[in-house]
């Protein structure tokens, strides 16, 4: 009896320890409206981030992949068409901090709900273009959102709903951009 016990409980816990890997850690592309910019060369440049290391490692992870997607997201939305001007995309503040960690210490109440953790991303850069004569245009974006992890969540699930976020972020900077260089102040380095 206490071996198929024993049997039953290992199965069980290999079956709960599987990962399925999947390439679900970049921004899904498909949405993105490209931006012909004006220039012969775009950077970007994230000096500041070589080494941004939280002391929490989901912070760091959480940090990492918004970095890596807003890169990704960035070579896919400006494209170069230009023979002058330097476009510069700088990377500011790529941070996130836990704001609040709800526990439920009654038995009964934490089986009904559970307990989760809020996270506030925020993303800042600026873009800026230049031209041969010194004059310089910069556009300054910010924006950020709150994440929600509960206990519950595996590891699979965790990582979808940190990507998902982080998509939603990506989405809210990328709308922002195509509304300020669709001003008349940028006409000169975009290309309809």
């Amino acid at each position: 009896m206490q071996k198929i016990l024993f049997l039953l409980v290992f199965i069980f816990l290999l079956g709960s320890c599987t990962y399925q890997y999947t390439d679900e850690d970049t921004f899904n592309m498909e949405g993105v409206k490209k931006i012909y910019l004006n220039v012969r060369s775009f950077e970007i440049n994230r000096d500041n981030f070589k080494n941004f290391q939280a002391d929490n490692l989901l912070i760091n992870e959480i940090n990492n992949k918004l970095l890596k997607n807003l890169e990704a997201w960035a070579w896919k939305k400006f494209t170069i068409r230009g023979r002058q001007n330097i476009a510069n995309l700088s990377l500011l503040k790529i941070d996130t901090n836990l704001i609040e960690k709800r526990k439920k210490n009654n038995l009964i109440v934490s089986i009904i709900e559970q307990n989760k953790e809020i996270y506030n991303i925020s993303l800042k850069f600026d873009l800026s273009i230049s031209d041969n004569k010194s004059l310089i245009k910069t556009l300054k974006i910010s924006s950020n959102l709150d994440l929600v992890l509960l206990d519950k969540h595996s590891l699979t699930q965790r990582d979808k709903v940190i990507s998902y976020n982080i998509s939603e972020l990506i989405k809210l900077i990328d709308e922002k951009v195509d509304i300020q260089l669709n001003k008349d102040t940028f006409k000169q380095f975009v290309i309809k």
